[in-house]
């Protein structure tokens, strides 16, 4: 593959302000994340998907990334609708970002809205998923104590201690 054929990343490169070292790094658009926690709190959703980074499949938070011209939470709305089938009806935020963060300030100029919610009740049914072309994840409950046992990925082991301290 050619570097002009990527689609979802822009390398962008500019001098260093004091030293002049060319440095380099990757233009992407920001993302959401969110832990989905059952009704009395004990249990986390996460879904499963192939992640070419690790050569494998991982557990993670549900997210997805923001298009252009929508807001975090209308994304936050579309991506637990996509991957989880819950609607906005079925749950409560518990905590939105003031600010996003930074996913890694060396590398790229991406940033990460990470949210927690709250479902309603454990009795609501999610409607089918609506996964984008190219996309094959699953859905499974775990007890919040296994996550760590289950997931490397930061924005999860994140968003787990962030639910933790509310």
């Amino acid at each position: 593959m050619k570097l002009e054929d990527l689609k979802f990343l822009k390398i962008a490169v500019e001098k260093h302000p004091t030293t002049q070292t060319t440095l380099e790094y990757l233009i992407k658009q920001n993302a959401i994340g969110a832990l989905v926690v059952n009704a009395n709190g004990t249990k986390t959703l996460l879904v499963k998907q192939y992640r070419p980074g690790i050569a494998g499949e991982m557990y993670e938070i549900p997210a997805g990334l923001i298009e252009e011209g929508e807001s975090a939470i209308s994304t936050l709305y579309r991506e637990l609708e996509e991957e989880t089938g819950y609607l906005p009806e079925d749950y409560n935020i518990l905590y939105t970002p003031k600010y996003p963060l930074t996913v890694s300030p060396g590398y790229t100029q991406e940033k990460l809205y990470l949210y927690v919610v709250q479902l309603k009740n454990d009795s609501i049914i999610p409607q089918n998923l609506k996964l984008d072309e190219g996309e094959d994840l699953s859905g499974t409950w775990f007890n919040l104590e296994e996550v760590e046992n289950i997931s490397q990925d930061m924005k999860t082991i994140l968003a787990l201690h962030l639910f933790k301290s509310l």
